[in-house]
């Protein structure tokens, strides 16, 4: 009726409320709605009522069993010709299986959101024009700046001056093309400073392949960038540091290759020196002496050529030779060492010998150290010293040669090969490095 008064209810609505007419009528039907949803209920119905204007509400309405259902309420007014009320005509359809449904969206709405607020690290989506849609609390909170301070565009302020063109190509080239986007930057906080963030984005597609959303994720690493950059700075100190270590050990090596001829120079220079002042002079024998200083000296000069080479890196000045020529040479040469020349040294080499391909400096060197060691080792021993060399063809195309020696050997042979790494109380632990 025009003042609000109902004068008809359908059968349906009187099954659902459980009423006859007579008591939907005479009762109304306003004691069934929801006690929570009356007084919003009562208020739009009367102003609606004053003002003629139609009304559109939910409500809960009371089943003949007792349990509420959700409605939606259209209650709308019939006029004359003049315009006046002269009926309202009324519509309530059972919406509880949209509001269950709505509910349970909004509880999973609400546990999405829970889920991405508790994810540690910062959450951001964009339209796939690259605007800013969604930025997770944890990123508001980190940046100290509302949503509004950070849409059109101005999210790039928010970025390293140093970052931000280069982070800015990537953003808006991954945009342009859909690709991935991955970055590494440093972004300011809410008090002014700047952390390294690592800033990932996969694009959203239609099932037609157009893309409707970008999600993304920013990870503070500024830690582990700050370990890197000391791990990298450690590293170049250690390789500085190799570099000098190396040197010094080249230095060391240096002055071992040379010690053996400027020590048999030395010693021939004293001899000559003595032959001379005899009486009547030995001339023979000085000129002999003379001899070994100016092969030696020739010795010393071609490991220097040899070390310039190795600085150079040439290749090695490989020639066929004969092994036990170059020993017997080295033997000659070592006892031409006053020291050690009352050490005797047996050679044993087969008859038939094929020539090696060797660099002759270098192989001299390496059997002068190896019986230089022998003989260091056989001092202050209680057995009379002695040195084997033995030089022997294994198979076609190799040959073993062996310094041995009758001292009690070392603790530690694994280890006799390291630089510096040496049983001699003054010795560089060099020459089996080398």
């Amino acid at each position: 009726m025009p003042d609000g008064s109902c004068d008809f209810l359908s059968e349906s609505w009187l099954d659902y409320l459980g009423f006859t007419r007579e008591q939907g009528l005479g009762r109304g039907w306003a004691d069934t709605i929801h006690p929570e949803d009356v007084d919003r209920v009562v208020a739009n119905w009367r102003a609606g009522l004053a003002t003629g204007v139609a009304v559109e509400q939910e409500l809960r309405c009371r089943r003949a069993d007792g349990t509420y259902l959700w409605f939606l309420n259209c209650d709308f007014p019939l006029r004359d010709d003049e315009g006046n009320v002269i009926k309202w005509y009324g519509v309530l359809m059972n919406i509880s299986a949209l509001k269950e449904t709505e509910s349970a969206l909004q509880m999973r709405e609400h546990e999405l959101l829970g889920i991405i607020e508790t994810i540690p690290s910062m959450l951001w989506s964009t339209s796939p024009a690259g605007e800013p849609t969604h930025l997770s609390q944890r990123f508001i909170d980190y940046l100290g700046a509302p949503f509004e301070q950070i849409v059109n565009r101005k999210w790039m302020n928010f970025i390293h001056p140093d970052d931000r063109e280069e982070s800015v190509k990537a953003f808006f080239r991954a945009i342009e093309t859909g690709e991935s986007y991955n970055l590494i930057n440093r972004m300011r906080r809410a008090d002014g400073g700047y952390r390294w963030h690592e800033t990932r984005g996969e694009p959203l597609r239609d099932p037609h392949g157009k893309i409707i959303q970008w999600y993304g994720f920013s990870i503070d690493i500024d830690e582990r960038k700050q370990a890197e950059d000391h791990l990298r700075d450690t590293r170049i100190k250690l390789a500085k540091a190799s570099r000098l270590a190396t040197v010094d050990e080249f230095a060391a090596s240096i002055a071992h290759e040379l010690n053996q001829p400027l020590t048999s120079i030395s010693a021939n220079a004293q001899a000559a020196k003595r032959w001379l002042n005899a009486a009547p002079p030995n001339m023979t024998e000085v000129n002999s002496s003379i001899d070994r200083i100016v092969r030696d000296a020739r010795a010393a000069d071609e490991t220097m050529q040899h070390i310039r080479a190795l600085f150079k890196q040439e290749p090695f000045d490989k020639r066929d030779v004969n092994i036990p020529n170059i020993l017997r040479e080295v033997v000659r040469v070592v006892h031409g060492d006053p020291k050690k020349r009352s050490v005797p040294i047996e050679c044993h080499f087969e008859e038939s010998r094929p020539a090696v391909p060797v660099d002759q400096i270098q192989i001299q060197q390496v059997f002068i150290n190896l019986i230089v060691n022998a003989i260091e080792a056989l001092q202050g021993q209680q057995v009379p010293p002695l040195v084997t060399l033995r030089a022997a063809v294994t198979d076609s195309d190799r040959m073993l040669i062996q310094v041995i020696d009758n001292e009690p050997g070392v603790h530690d042979p694994e280890r006799i090969f390291d630089a510096f790494m040496t049983t001699k109380e003054k010795g560089m632990g060099i020459g089996l490095a080398v």
